[in-house]
């Protein structure tokens, strides 16, 4: 394994050093290794990322174990909340884009030990696509110019997958999503399509194999689902901006695909209909959150502290405009992340990050080590291969380092 700084390469093939220890008649190593496997995968499953990188390096024993699927399932449980970052090309000299791990666990995220870029190598497939949103360490990728082309890819173990296309003929693409459900235990990937008179909507069951068509009352235009959506509580979640509904919030439930409206916040009225386009959803803190921009200083974030339960929506926070100098327009700010500090860090409208310290209001630009001007979707580390979730479906398959 070739490491640089705080380079990582995905998939890690052997390590010299490493194996100089162990063959050295190391009796640590040969200690740790007699111990009970699930002993030994209880104690791999609570290491760093970077240091298990290492230890698949030891041996293939070692290799072996944190490539199975329970390893996978037992450290996602236990892996720090981060982002993935992924550089944004700009400027006549077009640079390669980079993409980077930022640990948000981490005593100062813009230190250099916080974020780790990956290797240019790191996964994805090649061409032009834009990533759609992660989901338990797996990231879902659009390629532009055919937007039926869906990946699903991990890039700590290299692994990729592509999705069947559909037999459908699309006339124009609206939306996808990838998610799981805690209650079937089974990742879906849905595709909302505008056909000349109607919103359609389709779902494909990793491991099944084929695409079906799903339908509900809250599938009728126009809806923009680009940039209103949050998943939660196994749930796809958007903002209704059709004035015919009284609803505010619908989702869509993955285990049993079912659509249904969700409870909004109580300060929200007919009257309120008009400004949907303003209006946001996200999570906080594995909490579904609302807000809408305001034509004031400042703007609410309201939070569902119990999912499905109206009277649980609670005014979080209030944030305020740093400055009477600038508006605050859609989409500006995008809350993504709590803080261990107890600040909240969000995307900027400029391909970068702020963080918002609610004690003081105070608002404060990050600088990442090693990458800027950058889009950030909330990621958490996982060695789940896409290829175990599909294990006997006609998908494409592939390692990086097949290529």
């Amino acid at each position: 394994m070739k490491r640089r700084g705080n380079h990582v390469n995905p998939s890690p093939r052997g390590s010299r050093d490493i194996d100089a220890q162990t063959k050295g008649g190391g009796d640590d190593f040969r200690s740790i290794s007699a111990l009970p496997i699930q002993n030994l995968v209880d104690i791999l499953s609570r290491l760093p990322f970077k240091t298990i990188f290492s230890c698949m390096c030891v041996c293939k024993k070692w290799k072996d174990l944190i490539l199975a699927p329970e390893f996978a399932k037992l450290h996602h449980t236990r892996a720090p909340a981060s982002l993935i970052l992924r550089s944004h090309r700009h400027g006549r000299r077009r640079r390669p884009r980079s993409l980077c791990l930022l640990d948000l666990e981490a005593s100062d995220i813009c230190s250099p030990d916080a974020a780790v870029k990956l290797s240019p190598d790191f996964g994805f497939p090649t061409g032009n696509f834009e990533i759609v949103n992660t989901c338990n360490g797996l990231i879902c990728i659009r390629h532009f110019h055919s937007p039926n082309d869906i990946s699903i890819l991990n890039p700590l173990v290299g692994d990729y997958i592509t999705l069947p296309l559909t037999k459908k003929k699309h006339k124009s693409y609206v939306f996808s999503w990838f998610g799981h459900s805690p209650k079937t235990d089974e990742y879906k990937v849905i595709q909302f399509v505008q056909q000349p008179s109607k919103l359609e909507a389709e779902i494909h069951t990793l491991g099944k194999g084929t695409w079906t068509s799903i339908h509900g009352g809250a599938l009728s235009p126009p809806i923009d689902m680009r940039c209103h959506n949050a998943f939660v509580g196994g749930c796809l979640h958007w903002i209704v901006n059709d004035p015919s509904k009284s609803e505010f919030i619908y989702c869509l439930e993955f285990g049993r695909e079912l659509f249904q409206p969700v409870s909004a916040p109580p300060h929200l009225g007919p009257n309120d209909k008009d400004r949907t386009g303003d209006m946001m959803l996200g999570v906080l803190g594995g909490c579904l959150y609302f807000f809408d921009y305001p034509l004031g200083d400042s703007f609410d974030i309201w939070v569902m502290k119990q999912y499905g339960v109206q009277e649980s929506w609670t005014k979080e926070f209030i944030l305020k405009n740093p400055s009477t100098d600038i508006i605050w327009y859609w989409d500006l700010y995008r809350p993504i992340s709590l803080l261990s500090n107890g600040e909240i860090l969000m995307s900027h409208k400029s391909k970068a990050m702020v963080s918002y310290n609610p004690e003081d209001r105070s608002f404060r630009f990050l600088k990442i080590y090693g990458i800027q001007n950058f889009e950030a979707n909330p990621y958490v580390p996982s060695f789940l291969s896409p290829r175990e979730i599909v294990k006997g479906e006609n998908t494409g398959a592939a390692n990086i380092h097949s290529r």
